[in-house]
């Protein structure tokens, strides 16, 4: 049996090629994900983390109350 693949438009969101929500997102040049300068400072700060630049934020159990505090206050 040779079966063929149509178009069915009441199905088709248009992501053949490319996401039109993501392309409206991202950068025309560059084609990447447009982030805030606060997300911007995260990657890299995680990146030093994972260079070992920084040391890693570390928690017990015990400090769970202190942790949700600090993160509330962001």
């Amino acid at each position: 049996m040779n079966a063929v693949l149509t178009n069915n438009a009441s199905t088709d969101i248009g992501i053949d090629n490319e996401c039109p929500i993501c392309a409206h997102l991202c950068d025309p040049v560059t084609k990447n994900p447009r982030f805030n300068s606060e997300t911007l400072a995260a990657f890299e700060e995680t990146k030093a983390i994972m260079r070992g630049e920084i040391p890693a934020k570390r928690y017990k159990p015990h400090e769970f109350e202190e942790v949700w505090s600090k993160l509330l206050e962001d």
